[in-house]
């Protein structure tokens, strides 16, 4: 099947957090949970918790993911993380019963960044990280606003629980790779060994917006070329820093935005991403640099960073186990650090954490086209079962299928 067929046999998804599209798929997620037995939670940044309680329920083993989605996302990306978690629990309840560790399932309420300007503000918060409330979407809505409207309808459903559970002892995320390297090795597993770190900005360059047809050309103080011409500055630079140094420029707004007046004023971001903090920050230094040196100085310049997460390096220990358990299932795998962030890298600071890919067919992610095979989604489920398995079934041996 080719890219193109994909794309056009899928709309895009649009969960963006708090969003009543948000509000019914975390709807839908709690109340599979209560009909499958599992204990319903959700906090204030309305994430939700599935646990299947266990003998000792003070230590908790978790899995989880995010449900929102980019503008126009893929059908995996985050939500694949989700069902299999609650496929993993739910397969070890029927097979297995009562676990010795509490087993949980984390739906965490937004990692894109994709409405507001943060990003993992789920993660963030479950791990007792703040998260500016007063931050505002594309319509003025303030975060806390848009989050105690959309929190509220999930408190309201029945038997649901309003907490921020205790941190568990650790916590696996199943993912989509988002990248070509799986589907071109032709293996069926990744076993994530950390993540790059990653920043982002925004530049606002401010002209003056002028009359298209009766202003010299010598004499217009034009934002949006300006940007033009600092964008390929940076594309160069960045490909001379680094081979290694992901450059991208994902969104622009232009005012007035009018056929017929020159721009006056233009903002973009900038999201780079590297595994050496060092090449982040030399990047950084750059763009200030580079931004400066803009031909008109006429124009007046702000760059702000929302963004700077660092890069991840994830415990050896379950690194280990589930390479063991990978092996032992017959599924090909190689290791690799994750070039995207994820609610992982924030869960790795008060947690022994892991991560397990699957294949993206031609490493299309954030777009309709994104897809994975079923055996490679049924696979990743496999071996997240077994090492949860492995975590949470103390006195009992993995099975293998």
């Amino acid at each position: 099947m080719t890219i193109t067929a994909l794309a056009g046999s899928q709309p895009g998804q649009n969960r963006l957090v708090y969003t009543p599209a948000w509000v019914r798929a975390q709807t839908a997620l709690i109340r599979w949970g209560q009909d499958a037995g599992l204990q319903a939670t959700v906090d204030d940044f309305g994430t939700v918790y599935l646990d299947l309680i266990g003998r000792d329920p003070s230590t908790v083993i978790a899995t989880g993911s995010h449900m929102d989605t980019v503008v126009d996302g893929g059908r995996f990306d985050g939500l694949y993380g989700v069902l299999g978690g609650f496929q993993a629990l739910t397969t070890l309840q029927q097979r297995s019963g009562q676990p010795d560790h509490t087993l949980r399932l984390i739906s965490f309420s937004e990692e894109e960044g994709s409405r507001f300007p943060v990003t993992f503000s789920g993660s963030k918060h479950y791990t007792h990280q703040a998260v500016d409330g007063t931050l505002t979407d594309a319509t003025g809505t303030t975060l806390a606003t848009a989050q105690h409207a959309a929190v509220t309808q999930l408190l309201a459903l029945p038997n649901v629980h309003h907490a921020r559970p205790a941190l568990p002892q650790s916590f696996t995320e199943l993912h989509i790779e988002q990248g070509p390297r799986l589907e071109q090795a032709r293996r069926q597993i990744g076993l994530v060994t950390g993540l790059v770190g990653q920043r982002r900005l925004t530049i606002t360059l401010q002209g003056v917006a002028n009359h298209a047809g009766t202003t010299p050309m010598a004499q217009r103080h034009d934002a949006l070329q300006a940007a033009v011409w600092l964008i390929n500055r940076l594309r160069t630079l960045a490909a001379t820093l680094s081979p290694d140094l992901t450059f991208t420029v994902g969104r622009l707004d232009v005012t007035p935005n009018t056929p017929n007046v020159i721009p006056g004023r233009v903002s973009f971001t900038v999201d780079f991403r590297h595994a050496d903090n060092e090449v982040l920050t030399r990047f950084e230094d750059l763009i200030h640099q580079e931004a400066h040196q803009v031909p008109d100085a006429t124009l007046t310049l702000a760059i702000n960073r929302w963004v700077q997460d660092d890069p991840v390096v994830f415990d050896s220990a379950l690194l280990a186990t589930n390479q063991r358990l990978a092996d032992r299932l017959g599924l090909t795998s190689q290791q690799l650090v994750s070039g995207a962030g994820h609610d992982s890298g924030i869960m790795s600071r008060v947690t022994p954490t892991a991560m397990i890919f699957v294949p993206s067919v031609a490493g299309i992610s954030h777009a309709p086209a994104e897809f994975t095979a079923p055996a490679d989604l049924e696979a990743g489920i496999h071996l997240l079962t077994a090492s949860l398995q492995a975590q949470a079934y103390v006195t009992q041996e993995v099975t293998v299928r």
